[in-house]
């Protein structure tokens, strides 16, 4: 018997170092298996920072590529609006410049009337027994449509 318990606690020695072993074994695949997920951990993680930044970029060129159109269509609509004012005062102004044109002669013509009339009409003389000199009508000097005088 003593012989059996010799073999029986030789074999569970003998099972229990294999068990040992095997989970020794058993712990270091574990642990090489936690270092390949940490490493697979951070190459994702690495790979999902560098498609974010590159998104972003995507991101910012196409917010600048919208911005642009926007700023285009603003300035076209803009350039567009002024050529419209400009050619109306263009318009205006020719119309002014027809208007002092049509009108220039006619108001020469009617100040020359008013101060000849002006000069012509006779003073009422408060005391008879001065003379005085006879004033000479003013010289009226005629200006052509641009202001320059006519002589």
């Amino acid at each position: 018997m003593e012989h059996e318990k010799t073999k029986t606690v030789s074999t569970s020695h003998s099972v229990v170092e294999g068990i040992v072993g095997s989970l020794s074994e058993l712990e270091s695949d574990i642990d090489r298996i936690n270092s390949q997920v940490d490493e697979m951990k951070k190459r994702l993680m690495a790979q999902s920072n560098d498609q974010i930044d590159q998104l972003k970029q995507q991101i910012i060129m196409m917010a600048t590529e919208e911005a642009k159109k926007i700023v285009d269509s603003a300035k076209a609509e803009a350039e567009a609006e002024s050529a419209t004012i400009l050619k109306e005062a263009e318009k205006n102004l020719a119309a002014i410049k027809k208007n002092i044109e049509a009108s220039f002669d006619k108001a020469v013509d009617s100040i020359i009337k008013t101060v000849l009339e002006t000069a012509e009409t006779p003073k009422v003389e408060a005391k008879p027994e001065k003379k005085e000199k006879p004033v000479a009508a003013p010289k009226i000097k005629k200006y052509s449509s641009d202001g320059k005088p006519l002589n």
